[in-house]
């Protein structure tokens, strides 16, 4: 296990919550060689659950890490609030499979499923500046499936401030 940990990362962890994309070109091309892409494993520390278990599942997808792996590699990248339920739910058997353990996390961190994105997004009004309000509305819109694009334009412009 600790060999495959060693593999995985290409530095000691750090306390960024972002990857780091590392390429080496090769002498025949200079296109990215997936062998020699490095990335660092993102951190979590409750915020942004949905991000974090995006990131997670597609560096363990690229490094092809087993499922009876991920909690034990994951579990070295949770600080705060993470790290102490996750250790409160391993301690008391509620964590036996990679699916369970994301399911519990996003049970634990993400929004209730009282919390309506829908609602919210067609609500959404701009109250600050424009990139502030399309963070907002990314946020939201990444919580919904299945609008088309062209809803989500109206949405967007509706919110604007009419000055805008």
């Amino acid at each position: 296990m600790a060999s495959r940990v060693s593999a995985l990362e290409s530095k000691p962890p750090s306390s960024s919550t972002h990857s780091t994309l590392n390429y080496h070109a090769s002498d025949s091309s200079s296109s990215p060689q997936k062998h020699f892409l490095k990335l660092d494993v993102p951190r979590f520390d409750g915020a942004d659950p949905l991000g974090w278990i995006f990131k997670i599942s597609q560096f363990f997808d690229y490094h092809e890490t087993p499922p009876e792996e991920r909690i034990t590699v994951a579990s070295f990248y949770l600080d705060g609030a993470a790290l102490a339920w996750f250790q409160w739910m391993y301690r008391n058997g509620q964590i036996l499979s990679w699916t369970q353990f994301l399911q519990a996390l996003e049970t634990r961190f993400a929004p209730s499923a009282f919390d309506h994105p829908k609602g919210k997004l067609f609500k959404l009004q701009q109250t600050s500046t424009v990139a502030d309000y399309l963070s907002e509305f990314e946020a939201l819109s990444n919580r919904i499936d299945g609008l088309p694009p062209s809803f989500l334009l109206s949405c967007f412009i509706f919110g604007l401030k009419t000055e805008v």
